[in-house]
């Protein structure tokens, strides 16, 4: 399994707004690819941050997502587009029960 991290600088007055919407958009469409796994959302209040954690099959699946998709499921979130402040990938070893 592989871990897609991003994290986002939202203000707290949008925290609701933006996972209510992510979830209709983002989470909504990739449930639409083989090897989409689930996603966890996590606010951080000190930072003003929300960080989502995507799990997916394998790496080769998670990246055949095209550019054109990710476009045009990012372009749905309206006036609730936030840049990612930072992304991450992590690998979770195979040999862990």
């Amino acid at each position: 399994m592989v871990i897609e991290w991003l994290r986002f600088k939202v203000p707290p007055e949008k925290w609701e707004q933006f996972i209510l919407r992510d979830e209709e958009v983002w989470t909504a469409g990739l449930k639409n690819f083989p090897g989409f796994l689930g996603k966890e959302i996590w606010v951080d209040a000190v930072e003003n941050e929300v960080v989502m954690l995507i799990r997916w099959e394998t790496r080769e699946k998670w990246k055949s997502v095209s550019q054109s998709t990710i476009e045009e499921l990012d372009a749905q979130m309206g006036d609730l587009q936030i840049a990612i402040a930072e992304s991450r990938e992590y690998q979770v070893p195979h040999f862990l029960p």
